[in-house]
């Protein structure tokens, strides 16, 4: 996959978790998280996978 079809994706899922209301944009480890990918250092799957994890456990917390 090249670095503007990663980056492409990304503009979609960007958009489809602002649909859900988890909007991730400007938060520092997502953000990190997103060049990581972008950049291919990280596959897809595993940047998915710690998105998810990190909104869980913050909304984990909130239930508390």
């Amino acid at each position: 996959m090249s670095k503007k079809q990663r980056r492409e994706g990304f503009r979609k899922a960007e958009a489809s978790l602002r649909l859900e209301g988890m909007d991730p944009s400007g938060v520092p480890r997502y953000e990190c998280l997103k060049t990581r990918i972008i950049s291919g250092e990280t596959s897809y799957e595993q940047g998915r996978k710690e998105i998810l994890d990190y909104y869980l456990r913050i909304n984990h917390k909130g239930e508390e």
